[in-house]
């Protein structure tokens, strides 16, 4: 089973744990952060600034010879700030949501989170865009035979 349901899950519980976040957005009025399933709608390129954001996407899908399969989905994790304090904003917000994801494990009564897990940033941020990124898997539905 491709995971759509499971990213959807995932991107819910995202906005869950940061619906209390208000960041600065480019150009306009502090905004809360949007969270994108697989990509950013074509719509969103003309009305929106992005940031701050999430995009939560399937990386791969893999099934082993035991039966077992799991997807590996990456969070891209975005922030907007001039002010040279503002990579504590994307420190904050990969913090809320990391530690959502390791209190939740199990998410849409069926995704269980296989350990460990990954969260980055870059040391060389394009300034003043601010990114980290996460790589989680979790374990899905497989084929049987």
């Amino acid at each position: 089973m491709i995971p759509a349901r499971l990213i959807e899950a995932l991107a819910e519980e995202i906005r869950d744990a940061t619906k209390d976040y208000v960041l600065k957005a480019e150009g306009q009025a502090d905004k809360k952060l949007s969270v994108y399933c697989q990509h950013i709608p074509d719509e969103k390129f003309m009305s929106d600034t992005y940031y701050p954001l999430v995009i939560v996407s399937v990386q791969n899908v893999e099934d082993d010879e035991q039966g077992i399969s799991t997807a590996t989905i990456g969070l891209t994790i975005g922030v907007y700030g001039e002010d040279e304090q503002a990579w504590m904003d994307l420190l904050s917000i990969m913090e809320r949501i990391r530690q959502r994801v390791c209190m939740q494990r199990i998410i849409d009564r069926k995704y269980a989170l296989v350990l460990p897990n990954k969260w980055e940033t870059v040391e060389a941020q394009p300034y003043p865009y601010w990114y980290g990124y996460a790589t989680l898997k979790y374990r899905i539905g497989h084929v049987s035979l």
